[in-house]
């Protein structure tokens, strides 16, 4: 956003506004004052940034005497996001935040047109919300109906102070170098009525301090999560080069091995035993292959190199396909492998990259699990609000699809389970249980991980249940977005 220019004359303003309210409603300016003071102290409790935001949108409410009030962040790619809200719903706040307002139509709301002192305030019988891409981004907030955006009044307002339902009020909160960080919207004031000069100049003076909060509690979260990354850095780099040196070793000394036998016994060698050992020592190569691409893959992952072809994709043909592949594991460890996918559903998704993931959590399924254990592999579609109930951590991680739908798979096994204390950082890079390091099973420990972003990238999400109990196994699931439209041809 450009910069935004506060003159003496704005300051001067505020003063006399402040001065008004004084003199006509000094209860409520003490009140003000005192939620700028609360505000203030937590630059001093150096509060994470999400908590702060919550805080600053209940106390703009307190303060203010609003029902309701939605904080709007700029982010890094051209959206102001709803960061904190104050009088609604978690699932309501979830839609708003997956809902951000593109940079273009913030600075509409940024215009002199609206101008109330130092903020901005779109009354409901104004042309812009004939714009009907622009009134989609905002919504009507009524506690006993659900979220609808504003459409354009066709009547009249009773009285010109009387607030309406499709009123917008826009506080900016300024940076200490003259930048836009987001804004505050209250909405339904208690008493009924539009704002005032008076009133604006109360909450401008509250947003000040506010986006000083904001801005001073950035600074610390990156300062902060700096120091964490380069720690963690060296943490990894070490954990690879220890992981890499045991999984790499392993293949090429089988390599080595078979290629020492043949050269040194090569006369006394029959045909079938040189087959085997060329047979081996390739099978060497291909595991060493594998565990150099997943590398790969991770470090172009990392470095946002990843190219992904979105498109339709038959969820059961994926399967099949990756089945296919491990056919003849499946059929030496006796295994039964039950599918219960409708032919009907069709994720938008990367083909190959989903084969990826799914090879990978089936192959892990028979690599971890006694020869003999069967699998399951089944998939519904769940509703995004479904989703983010049953996995709360979702609301800021997964937008909604133009469909609202999500294909879920699941992947289940009946091995030993994995305990719960390993649980959380197993999607993390260059994780390997104790156990899987300790089997005759290869790996880097980027398998996981490259599920988890490969999945995230197609907007979806990867995740795992199980209760550590040995026999009762656990259960992969990915989540991926519906495709909306007309059913796919039989190919």
């Amino acid at each position: 956003m450009d910069r935004l220019d506060t003159s003496l004359d704005d300051y001067q303003h505020i003063t006399r506004g402040l001065a008004r309210q004084l003199e006509t409603n000094p209860e409520q300016l003490r009140d003000v004052l005192q939620y700028i003071i609360a505000v203030g102290s937590t630059l001093r409790l150096k509060l994470d940034v999400d908590t702060l935001l919550k805080d600053v949108a209940e106390a703009a409410c307190k303060a203010l005497r609003f029902r309701y009030s939605a904080l709007y962040l700029a982010d890094d790619l051209g959206y102001f996001r709803v960061r904190a809200t104050s009088g609604i719903s978690e699932e309501d706040e979830a839609y708003l935040y997956n809902h951000p307002l593109p940079d273009a139509f913030a600075a509409l709301l940024i215009n002199e047109d609206f101008r109330i002192s130092d903020s901005y305030f779109i009354p409901a019988e104004s042309p812009i919300w004939q714009n009907r891409e622009f009134a989609s981004y905002f919504v009507v907030i009524d506690e006993d109906k659900p979220l609808t955006p504003v459409s354009p009044r066709r009547t009249p307002a009773p009285s010109p102070d009387i607030w309406l339902q499709e009123d917008l009020l826009v506080v900016p909160l300024v940076s200490s170098d003259n930048m836009l960080l987001g804004f505050l919207t209250p909405d339904a004031p208690l008493n009924g009525k539009r704002p005032t000069v008076e009133i604006m100049a109360l909450f401008e003076l509250f947003a000040n301090q506010a986006a000083v909060a904001i801005e001073g509690a950035r600074l610390y979260a990156e300062l902060r999560d700096a120091l964490k990354k380069a720690q963690e850095s060296e943490r990894i780099k070490n954990h690879f080069l220890m992981t890499a040196s045991h999984e790499l070793r392993t293949p090429l000394t089988a390599i080595q091995g078979y290629i020492e036998l043949l050269c040194s016994y090569s006369d006394s060698l029959d045909d079938t035993t040189k087959t085997r050992f060329i047979h081996n020592a390739r099978r060497s190569c291909d595991e060493l292959v594998l565990l150099l691409g997943n590398v790969m893959d991770a470090s172009r992952i990392d470095q946002d190199r990843v190219m992904l072809k979105l498109g339709p994709v038959r969820v059961v043909q994926a399967v099949q396909m990756i089945l296919e592949i491990l056919e003849p594991l499946i059929a030496r460890e006796s295994r039964t492998v039950k599918i219960n996918i409708p032919d009907e559903f069709v994720a938008w998704v990367d083909d190959l990259r989903l084969r990826q993931v799914l090879l990978n959590l089936v192959g892990n399924a028979l690599k971890y699990t006694p020869p003999g254990t069967d699998l399951e592999i089944r998939a519904e579609c769940t509703a995004w609000n479904e989703l983010s109930r049953r996995i709360p951590a979702l609301n800021r991680q997964l937008l909604i699809p133009p469909s609202g739908q999500f294909v879920v798979i699941a992947i289940r096994d009946w091995g030993p389970g994995i305990a719960l204390q390993d649980q959380p950082q197993l999607f993390s890079k260059f994780m390997r249980l104790t156990d899987a390091i300790n089997s005759a099973q290869r790996g880097a420990g980027l398998g996981l991980y490259l599920c988890r972003q490969l999945t995230g990238a197609m907007g979806g999400y990867v995740w795992m249940e199980s209760a550590g109990i040995a026999g009762e196994g656990c259960t992969f699931f990915v989540a991926l977005p519906l495709r909306e439209d007309e059913p796919l041809s039989d190919e």
